[in-house]
């Protein structure tokens, strides 16, 4: 969880408002130590939150937004706290996460979604005749409800997009095995690539890129030096789930 300074300083704000034992629990339980360690007051916390690491912070706000009543309780005077909670939401949707029922919530879960492929896949899939149970618009779907999820869960969001590139792979070998009287094992992934290969669906390179990218998303991919787990995930879905599409638009241009 990536937050800009002036949210930064907004949650200092909302910490400075409220009484210094609420402070305290909030350091102890998410960062590990007490305001005795960094200094009370504003520029305390800042430093303080400043120093902290990505995933201590994202569970200090995911509680601050759960139970901002209870902060204020033990605010004083009031419109102090209101007001620089006020602040803190604007700038928290400035940084692409809004308060929503009491959770906070990704704005622009991941790139695939601001390129609109998933829509499109998702538009498509409706028509191929590959999802008629609709298991992998729900794989898709559920998969984006990981990576928004607070904790989110990116491993979790990762296999999902996986499964989905799997089961269109899968599923096209299948249909068009019947409709050109071959013979495929719907048994695994590369044996789904192989045949969509042998009935010239897919040429050679475009298997062998399929597979690389099937490897780069599975469990257990080495996360890159420098690379967050949360871009490491974007990357992984943006990728996934633009293959999923691309063999959906070669399943379809084979019937």
């Amino acid at each position: 969880m990536v937050l800009g300074q002036q949210t930064i300083g907004s949650i200092a704000q909302v910490l400075a408002a409220t009484r210094l034992d609420a402070v305290d629990v909030l350091f102890y339980k998410h960062l590990g130590f007490t305001t005795s360690y960094c200094g009370s007051g504003m520029s305390g916390f800042l430093e303080a939150l400043q120093n902290a690491d990505d995933d201590a912070i994202r569970p200090l706000v995911g509680e601050m937004v759960r139970e901002p009543d209870t902060l204020r309780v033990y605010a004083s005077p009031k419109y102090a706290f209101d007001g620089a909670w006020r602040e803190l939401q604007h700038w928290l949707l400035h940084d692409g996460w809004t308060v929503d029922g009491g959770a906070l919530v990704r704005l622009a879960p991941a790139a695939e979604e601001g390129t609109g492929v998933r829509d499109r896949l998702l538009e498509e899939l409706q028509s191929s005749g590959l999802d008629p149970d609709a298991a992998i618009a729900t794989c898709l779907e559920d998969a984006a409800t990981d990576f928004k999820a607070e904790p989110p869960d990116y491993n979790g969001s990762i296999t999902k997009v996986r499964i989905a590139l799997e089961t269109t792979a899968r599923r096209s070998a299948t249909q068009l095995a019947a409709a050109h009287k071959g013979t495929y094992h719907p048994d695994t992934w590369g044996k789904a690539l192989e045949f969509l290969r042998t009935i010239r669906v897919l040429e050679l390179q475009e298997e062998e890129i399929l597979a690389r990218v099937y490897t780069f998303i599975s469990p257990g991919a080495h996360l890159p030096v420098g690379v967050t787990h949360e871009e490491w995930a974007r990357l992984a879905r943006t990728f996934g789930i633009g293959t999923c599409y691309f063999v959906l638009k070669k399943h379809m241009a084979a019937t």
